[in-house]
């Protein structure tokens, strides 16, 4: 179980921290505008969610309050989705 979620852990890195850098560095080479295609809602959403993984995983160890929080933040995610 822990390779799988080393090996998942380890492309979503690659994906976020690879892909979206490199599309920004090209569209800034060619002088064209990269846009997210965010709303005002999903900006503060995607806001909300590096604010608090950042806190989460800052400290080293995280609880069950942490988990919740972050599950709240998926399930209200799914709700303003449902409810557009």
């Amino acid at each position: 179980m822990q390779r799988a979620v080393n090996i998942l852990l380890g492309s979503v890195l690659a994906t976020l921290s690879l892909t979206i850098p490199s599309v920004v560095v090209i569209g800034l080479l060619h002088g064209s505008n990269v846009v997210l295609g965010l709303d005002n809602v999903e900006s503060i959403m995607l806001a909300l969610t590096i604010v608090v993984s950042m806190l989460t995983f800052a400290s080293g160890r995280t609880n069950v309050l942490q988990g919740a929080v972050h599950m709240m933040l998926f399930l209200a995610y799914l709700m303003l989705i449902m409810w557009r």
